[in-house]
């Protein structure tokens, strides 16, 4: 059975770029709390929402599922994109 990585990953990409919990939970619609759930606990995440965090740190979702991030990255920066507007969401 391949080993998912996905609650250590959304970890370290909130730790580790500028889509914090509290972004990512506003680019999701779904409270902090929830965000710190999918983080922190074994919360079932829809695939609608893995595609959207995938979106937003561009990223493909298989790597967030499959792929430990931190390994891949650990001897550069994560390099990524904002596909969503700051201007929507810092309002």
């Amino acid at each position: 059975m391949q080993q998912i990585y996905f609650n250590k990953n959304l970890k370290y990409l909130t730790s580790n770029t500028i889509i914090t919990q509290s972004k990512l939970s506003q680019i999701l619609g779904i409270s902090r709390q929830a965000v710190f759930n999918l983080i922190n606990k074994d919360a079932d995440c829809r695939l609608s929402t893995i595609i959207k965090i995938s979106d937003a740190y561009g990223i493909d979702p298989s790597d967030l599922l499959f792929i430990d991030l931190q390994e891949k990255y650990k001897d550069k920066k994560i390099e990524y994109k904002i596909k969503i507007s700051f201007d929507k969401v810092d309002a």
